[in-house]
């Protein structure tokens, strides 16, 4: 019984047969010697033998139905297979068939015209996606291959499965990126034929991740402004498609090879609603998309405190829902001055001196406006809210006086 020792040790099952051919001369059955045990990584050497009268032999070495070797012998000396032993499928039961010169003519041509056929095809693949290739040959008997990939052989492991003609990945990583190629090899006539194929050359990507998507303003007058939208797939093989969109409506497209991100430069109409721009990034798989940019020229002013009290410190921002290297311009208007000011940033610190109203502007938009109050102001409205709070804590006063005097009355009744 054949099997693998835990050790690494392969137990070889020798099972000679023979095709006999009903001519005189005929075939005896073959002998077959060999090792029962070998070490992973030896190369041991089976050998067959025939009698016949016929001066040509052919035999061919099968590991359980997989052809592995094949030799021509033309004289009484047995056939000797030098057989490696790399992995554990390299072990088996071995046999050995030998026919005769007669049936080898009829039946052997030396291997003609291989190639590699691919799937998918062509073999342009996502990370963990199953890569299957396979070697073909137009012409040829009795064909042994092999596999290499980056012109070193390729050998079967845990990752690649190699069965003669078929090679198969099931889960591709990056490193699997390259050129792929078989070799097919027999022997006819005592010659050893050996045809290589063209190289397949497979691919393997990440595929493109969601863009973000970002709007700079980089000029803007009464007649239009100029704008630069900028997609950024954080994951991917590059190269990258990105296809920008506004209103659902096709804008351009930039090809992204030597950095991630893309960048477009759009000409549009002064208004201060530009409208709903939307990125799709692709790299040969499903298209992804980023989220709707609403590009709104609109500016709004806050404070801190909320509202500004007069002498004291107060922060102003001056926001906005996009980028822009234009300067932010800040008014503060009241009866004995008006001033402005003028910053790179979207914010403004400083002591509100007088009452009065501040806004902003940034690229001819011009913020709502914040009131800054008055001491005499100030008092006021605390004033206002301290009698509200009284008169609202009298009322609760009478309202639970009159409900004790009411439960009072009630008792009175009963008793």
């Amino acid at each position: 019984m054949m099997g693998i020792y835990s050790d690494l040790l392969f137990l070889l099952a020798l099972t000679p047969y023979a095709i006999c051919q009903k001519v005189s001369g005929q075939l005896s059955n073959p002998t077959l010697q060999g090792p029962e045990k070998v070490k992973l990584n030896e190369t041991e050497t089976i050998s067959c033998i025939a009698s016949s009268e016929k001066l040509s032999i052919l035999y061919s070495l099968y590991r359980g139905k997989t052809l592995v070797q094949v030799q021509n012998i033309s004289t009484s000396e047995p056939a000797n297979f030098s057989v490696s032993f790399h992995s554990q499928t390299d072990g088996g039961t071995y046999k050995c068939k030998v026919e005769s010169d007669d049936a080898m003519q009829t039946k052997y041509t030396p291997v003609l015209g291989v190639s590699i056929t691919s799937v998918p095809d062509p073999p342009v693949l996502k990370v963990h996606d199953k890569l299957t290739l396979n070697c073909l040959v137009k012409q040829g008997s009795g064909v042994t291959y092999q596999w290499y990939f980056n012109k070193q052989e390729l050998l079967s492991n845990s990752s690649i499965k190699i069965n003669q003609s078929s090679l198969v990945i099931d889960h591709v990583d990056l490193k699997d990126t390259g050129d792929y190629q078989c070799k097919a090899n027999n022997q006819f006539n005592m010659t050893t034929f050996s045809i290589a194929s063209n190289s397949t050359e497979v691919i393997v990507k990440v595929p493109a991740s969601n863009p973000d998507i970002l709007a700079d303003v980089n000029f803007v007058n009464k007649d239009g402004m100029y704008l630069t939208i900028r997609c950024l797939s954080h994951e991917g093989t590059l190269p990258i498609v990105y296809t920008l969109y506004k209103n659902t409506s096709f804008v351009s497209d930039y090809y992204a090879e030597s950095h991630r991100e893309g960048q477009f430069i759009v000409l549009e109409s002064y208004t201060d609603k530009l409208g709903t721009f939307k990125c799709k990034a692709t790299n040969g798989f499903e298209p992804k998309y980023s989220n709707g940019l609403d590009v709104d020229l609109s500016v709004k002013l806050t404070s801190n405190p909320d509202p500004p009290i007069q002498g004291y410190q107060v922060t102003l921002n001056c926001s906005i829902t996009y980028q822009t290297t234009g300067f932010y311009t800040w008014y503060f208007v009241h009866s004995e001055n008006n001033s402005t000011e003028s910053t790179k940033q979207n914010q403004f610190t400083h002591i509100a001196s007088h009452p009065g109203r501040y806004y902003c502007s940034i690229n001819g938009q011009t913020s709502n406006w914040i009131q800054v109050l008055g001491q005499d102001s100030s008092f006021q409205t605390v004033t206002v809210a301290v009698s509200v709070a009284v008169t609202m804590l009298l009322i609760l006063v009478l309202g639970l006086i009159c409900y004790c005097f009411s439960q009072k009355a009630h008792r009175c009744n009963i008793d």
